[in-house]
């Protein structure tokens, strides 16, 4: 018994550790971005939508190949008996097994119906590209919001440690009668006000990684750990690589699809003109006759053909043939406004990359000289010549200072995060 309960004991260990260990994921932002295309529902999605696509191809197809049906019918006529010629005719139970084949031989509407249904299904592939960068683009939003978010938690920890010990020194100034009590407790209120802000972050992280849980596809109890840091990233970015790329509006998903849109009513203006020409099918049908009437006459094996041609329908056709012309007019309208507002995006996006650009400098100038002049600020007041009015004020000029960098920094990932979508680039 007791080896049992050891060995129990080991397994559950192990899974245990097992599990912990495929529980954590360690992602660089590129490999954050290749595990969303590879888990994300909404990539998912788009995927089974390609797949559907495609058996409904060919399901159209399969339309124009043989056909084979079988049908089992039974008849009883109670006894019926039919006088012919003066004769008693006995009218037995029949049953028949018949099988049927059939095969289009000429449809134009078959032929057009299959175009569309394989340009349906490189707009979904269109559409799933679409999906993936999408996926793409919020999982580095995500990854970057989560470093911003600790890196400001990381700053106003170092400032509270810098409170602390202000805290400390004013409380032993008070001691020796060198400073008032009032120093002392302005200090103090600082001191929890920073306690608290750090607290709200601490939990603005946790939301931060839910994001990321979800753009990721896992669920909430995987731990996930971020294997580069916001100074590594800044380092990688390369701003001048993107604002020199050329913009190829036509390279957009959005506008292919749009394009897609535009081939499919052409097809369908196609597909109202091949409705007016004959549809032919050729059939065979051979029946089994397993219980014969009495007097029968119909033969075993039919084989024939059989052609469906359109004459008149009040102008159906034609309604239906003008409503596909509106409705790719409509579509090349919706085309042609998305191109002129993507080449407007694109020069927006580049004026607001270089924008950001230029004031994360001056954040990073300015963060810079807030700590100079909080450290000088200390100094004096532990020396006696400034008051604690002063270092608060420092104080909050530094953490003002920082937290615009902060943001400064949020700003360039994200600028260069939408100019990359807009150029497929992610």
């Amino acid at each position: 018994m007791n080896k049992i309960i050891v060995l129990s004991a080991m397994l559950l260990f192990v899974w245990r550790l097992t599990f912990s260990q495929t529980n954590v994921l360690h992602l660089s932002v590129e490999e954050a971005k290749e595990y969303a295309v590879q888990h994300n529902k909404s990539v998912w999605n788009a995927g089974l939508s390609v797949s559907e696509a495609q058996k409904r191809t060919w399901e159209i197809i399969s339309a124009g190949l043989p056909q084979a049906n079988a049908s089992v019918d039974y008849s009883n006529m109670m006894g019926f008996s039919m006088s012919f010629a003066g004769m008693e005719i006995a009218m037995p139970p029949t049953s028949n097994l018949q099988i049927q084949v059939t095969q289009l031989i000429f449809s134009a509407s078959y032929w057009v119906g299959i175009r569309m249904a394989r340009l349906g299904e490189e707009m979904t592939e269109t559409a799933m590209l679409q999906a993936q960068l999408d996926a793409r683009h919020q999982t580095q939003s995500a990854y970057f919001t989560v470093l911003v978010v600790q890196e400001n938690l990381k700053i106003l920890e170092q400032n509270l440690v810098n409170l602390e010990a202000i805290a400390r020194t004013t409380q032993d100034l008070v001691r020796i009668g060198v400073a008032e009590q009032t120093d002392a407790d302005q200090i103090r209120v600082q001191v929890l006000t920073m306690q608290n802000v750090i607290k709200s972050i601490e939990r603005n992280i946790e939301l931060a990684y839910n994001l990321l849980r979800f753009q990721l596809g896992v669920d909430g109890d995987t731990q996930i750990v971020l294997t580069q840091t916001i100074d590594e990233l800044m380092t990688a970015m390369n701003t001048n690589k993107i604002l020199g790329q050329d913009f190829d509006v036509y390279n957009n998903y959005t506008v292919q699809l749009l394009d897609g849109q535009i081939d499919l009513a052409n097809m369908q203006i196609s597909m109202e003109r091949a409705s007016m020409l004959p549809t032919v099918a050729a059939f065979y049908n051979h029946t089994y006759k397993i219980a014969r009437s009495t007097f029968d006459m119909s033969p075993n094996n039919i084989i024939g053909m059989q052609a469906s041609i359109p004459i008149f329908a009040s102008g159906q056709r034609h309604s239906r043939s003008q409503q596909a012309r509106i409705n790719r007019e409509i579509a090349l309208n919706n085309r042609d406004l998305l191109t002129e507002s993507l080449l407007m995006q694109e020069k927006q996006l580049r004026f607001n990359l270089n924008s950001v650009l230029e004031t994360l400098e001056l954040q990073k100038e300015a963060m810079t000289v807030a700590q100079r002049v909080f450290e000088s600020v200390t100094r004096k007041y532990q020396h006696g010549t400034a008051s604690s009015l002063d270092v608060t004020t420092a104080n909050t000029s530094l953490l003002q200072a920082q937290g615009s960098y902060i943001n400064a920094m949020m700003d360039v990932f994200n600028a260069q995060s939408e100019l990359e979508k807009l150029f497929n680039s992610l």
